[in-house]
């Protein structure tokens, strides 16, 4: 029988026997700076708060699991250099994270150098998206950094994403002759809209499904990719359209692996929705120029 999972980033769990944490550290500061004033205390401006800093502790015994090779997951994981889903044990999704730190101490050495006690420490941080708000699974994560979410998207997210299709296209179709970066421009706020509700609604089908037992390991690189494209800058039209049809890749290789599974039928008609909403975003004739 497989351990519950405490904690999920992107393809790496955090279970019992298996990169156990006995802590979880949260932090998070606000922006107060100092505005000198003559002949009176400086007066404080409020401009923000910082990101949200997370750092998960804890003890490995490497003759009873993995042990120091989960350390090295974690820094080759670090090393890719991306923003991943976190998702907790009760299937809350906190929203993208990256991570800014992996540090271990081996301790009790064998004869060989080899440690019997591994003690890590992970570090985390929002990748810095705009609201905190109520997660769709029932619960509520103090810390979802997630896209804002207007009242249709957050009560019907699927029917919310079918009616971002038509509008998207027909901004796409108005665009085409204008300036190259007039283009850009709309293509990119057209992107926007079409993740935010994508976002919510693949959140709320993978919490459904995990409360089933069911994980898809595609999905997390699909909700990796859509929180990429929804922070995405500004760029060029050709390397957005290309961010794109990697998107629909993506999209296309979770809707394969959904398709084995019979309680994904949620999850298979959000991808569908998906699919059509981004062949709307860059016309045939643009994808073969």
């Amino acid at each position: 029988m497989a351990e519950r999972v405490m904690m999920a980033l992107g393809p790496f769990r955090f279970e019992v026997g298996q990169a156990t944490y006995q802590s979880l550290a949260m932090r998070q500061s606000w922006r107060w700076p100092e505005q000198a004033r003559i002949g009176r205390e400086p007066a404080l401006q409020y401009t923000g708060r910082e990101p949200i800093d997370v750092t998960l502790s804890g003890t490995l015994y490497p003759s009873f699991d993995g042990g120091l090779a989960q350390v090295e997951q974690m820094r080759e994981l670090a090393d890719k250099g991306e923003p991943l889903q976190l998702v907790d044990g009760l299937g809350r999704v906190w929203g993208a994270w990256v991570i800014v730190e992996v540090g271990d101490t081996r301790s009790v050495l064998m004869d060989d150098g080899q440690p019997r006690r591994i003690a890590f420490e992970l570090k985390l941080k929002s990748y810095g998206e705009d609201n905190i708000v109520t997660d769709i699974s029932g619960g509520w994560s103090p810390f979802a950094v997630l896209l804002p979410i207007i009242d249709e998207v957050a009560t019907d997210p699927l029917g919310a994403l079918n009616t971002v299709v038509g509008d998207v296209v027909q901004r796409i179709a108005g665009s085409m002759g204008g300036s190259v970066i007039q283009r850009a421009s709309v293509l990119q706020d057209a992107v926007r809209d079409v993740m935010q509700p994508l976002r919510t609604a693949l959140n709320g089908a993978v919490s459904r499904l995990r409360e089933a037992g069911v994980t898809l390991p595609a999905i997390d690189a699909l909700l990796t990719s859509v929180a990429r494209a929804s922070a995405a800058p500004l760029s060029s039209y050709d390397v957005m359209a290309a961010q794109i049809a990697a998107l629909r890749d993506d999209i296309e290789r979770a809707r394969r692996e959904a398709e084995r599974h019979p309680q994904a039928a949620e999850l298979q008609e959000v991808l569908g929705s998906a699919e059509r909403a981004l062949q709307g975003l860059v016309p045939a004739e643009q994808e073969t120029a």
